[in-house]
């Protein structure tokens, strides 16, 4: 390694400054740290397993009417689920759970264990060989001359040895972590997700299919879960799914509503409308977002921020009315950050017509929405 890189990860604390009491957030990270090669190798390879596992079991629930991989990446597949249920008007419970100590509490030796039998299953599937992690695109392929590859022993090994070497300093002090994996390095939430995937995979399996056809609307993003319709049965057997280290506890009261990543979702006359939820307006205080005209970046970037959140708003809202109650104040705040209203209305313009798909569902034309959008 390089001599910038013999020192180890350092810890730092982020408050939460939105709660009543502030919290605490540690954080261990290094921009350059002896084992930060190795660490970003690996991501790189456990990306590949990921597909490889997401492709395999949505082939699998064809055929088995079974759904043991639940999940997701971003909101896209949930609000194509939430649009495929408002076709039939059949919306009927929405329930959301969280992981409150998920990275700091697994285990190292069951994270092992099912890192194991995950790697086993991935590479003996297809006779896959080797992984080459050095490359902008990693990807299955031969040993070739130059690059980074690892085979089945070498990848456990190597996650085997940066879990049990999780090292970091505070002060002069030197610790281990021998419980949880560190919240900052690059493999955790995959790690994270592949062993919740593993629980989750082996009670579907087990289970009858009556029971298991109930979870074919459940999600979940890294330590955050939602279902759908599913009659309340996950907030009654989800003790059997995971190990009793980790703590899961249930988010919303009323089954009829709740938040799930940027959305907040209610149910209405056996439909689901939903729109984009950030808890960070309800802060007492202002935080600073997007960036100014002033900042030191070209001014086409500004602008494309703009039209990016305006697509997010649109895709996030089932309703046109929340649409504009949403995109109003944004546009208020890009103005007073130094935004020009000619070219705001020129890029969302832009926006609307090259996404007629999204913005179809408000059944509005063109100069309709600018009109809207911009009326005082």
């Amino acid at each position: 390694m390089d001599e910038d890189c013999e020192k180890l990860p350092n810890m730092y604390w982020s408050p939460k400054m939105h709660k009543t009491t502030i919290g605490s957030r540690f954080i261990i990270a290094s921009k350059l740290s002896s084992l930060k090669s190795l660490a970003q190798y690996i991501t790189s390879a456990l990306k590949v397993i990921f597909r490889a596992i997401s492709s395999y079991y949505e082939a699998r629930q064809v055929f088995t009417y079974k759904k043991s991989f639940w999940v997701i990446q971003s909101n896209k597949e949930l609000l194509e689920r939430l649009s495929k249920i408002n076709l039939k008007s059949s919306a009927k419970t929405i329930s959301t759970f969280d992981f409150s100590t998920l990275y700091t509490m697994i285990p190292h030796d069951k994270l092992i264990e099912v890192m194991k039998l995950i790697l086993e299953h991935t590479f003996d599937n297809g006779n896959r060989r080797f992984i080459c992690v050095e490359s902008t695109n990693p990807g299955w392929g031969g040993k070739k001359s130059g690059k980074f590859t690892f085979n089945k022993e070498s990848l456990t090994s190597s996650l085997q040895y940066l879990i049990e070497n999780c090292y970091f300093q505070v002060g002069s002090l030197v610790f281990r972590q021998k419980i949880g994996i560190p919240m900052g390095s690059s493999p955790a939430p995959f790690l994270a997700n592949l062993f919740l995937f593993h629980y989750e995979k082996e009670w579907i399996e087990k289970t009858e299919r009556k029971l298991a056809r109930s979870f074919m609307y459940t999600y979940r993003y890294i330590d955050d879960l939602i279902n759908l319709n599913d009659g309340n049965k996950f907030e009654q057997i989800f003790s059997q799914i995971y190990p009793s280290e980790l703590s899961l506890k249930k988010e919303n009261i009323d089954n009829s509503q709740a938040t799930f990543l940027d959305l907040d979702i209610h149910i209405n006359n056996n439909k689901f409308e939903y729109k984009l939820y950030d808890k960070r307006d309800s802060y007492e205080f202002f935080i600073v977002r997007f960036p100014y005209i002033q900042s030191n970046i070209p001014s086409k970037i500004f602008y494309s921020s703009i039209g990016a959140e305006t697509l997010r708003i649109c895709r996030a809202t089932s309703k046109y009315s929340e649409f504009l109650n949403t995109i109003k104040p944004f546009l208020v705040r890009m103005k007073n950050q130094g935004s020009k209203i000619r070219k705001v209305e020129q890029v969302i313009k832009k926006v609307i017509n090259k996404n007629r798909d999204n913005f179809s569902k408000f059944e509005k034309d063109t100069s309709t929405i600018i009109n809207d959008v911009f009326r005082l």
